[in-house]
């Protein structure tokens, strides 16, 4: 009975770690497998590798990445690539957790967001660190915050992320007194909220 399973999982799967070149059909049936073990990994990490990635996540995206496609192509075996990228979102679920808990340890895997705008003022000295130009934070901007002028910024941050956002200022209650146009007309008083 296990020289039947060993059997057909050679003639599927090109065995565990191919010593041969693989068939097509084994690429396929080692891609299919794979993937379903990357899918549950990714599924575990909890990471946001699609969305708001940090570092922390691209560098864990990379990693698996790269050791699916060994898993896939036969270069290595497909229980080394499961057992290497459930210890990699371990690891990733650790030090995730850890940088939840402490502000300074999220900050130094996480990296920290910077305030590129202050009360409509340009931070010029973060901007630069942020090697982002004035023109690529108003695009930011208008694209994230619909904001195309920074009077009208109360704030902006590069985000942990590196994308840019933007608090806008409060709007402002204006009243205007109309004043008596004839006898018997009282003073009509009208408020407009306005940047």
């Amino acid at each position: 009975m296990i020289d039947a399973v060993g059997s057909w999982l050679m003639f599927v799967f090109g065995g565990d770690a191919p010593v041969r070149p693989l068939a097509v059909g084994q690429v396929a049936a080692r891609a299919l497998v794979v993937y379903a073990i990357g899918l549950t990994m990714i599924r575990l990490a909890k990471s946001r590798l699609l969305g708001n990635a940090t570092p922390l996540d691209v560098v864990l995206a990379v990693v698996i990445g790269s050791l699916l496609s060994r898993g896939i192509n036969g270069a290595a075996s497909i229980s080394g690539t499961a057992a290497a990228c459930a210890a990699l979102v371990a690891l990733h679920w650790l030090v995730t957790k850890l940088a939840c808990r402490s502000h300074r340890f999220g900050n130094l895997v996480k990296g920290h967001c910077r305030l590129l705008v202050d009360n409509g003022q340009v931070q010029r000295a973060a901007l630069e660190r942020s090697h982002l130009s004035e023109a690529d934070l108003l695009e930011e901007l208008r694209l994230n915050a619909n904001v195309d002028d920074l009077d009208r910024v109360e704030r902006a941050y590069k985000e942990r992320s590196g994308q840019i956002s933007g608090v806008r200022r409060k709007a402002k209650l204006r009243v205007l007194d109309v004043p008596v146009v004839n006898d018997g007309v009282r003073t009509i008083r009208i408020e407009i909220w306005a940047d």
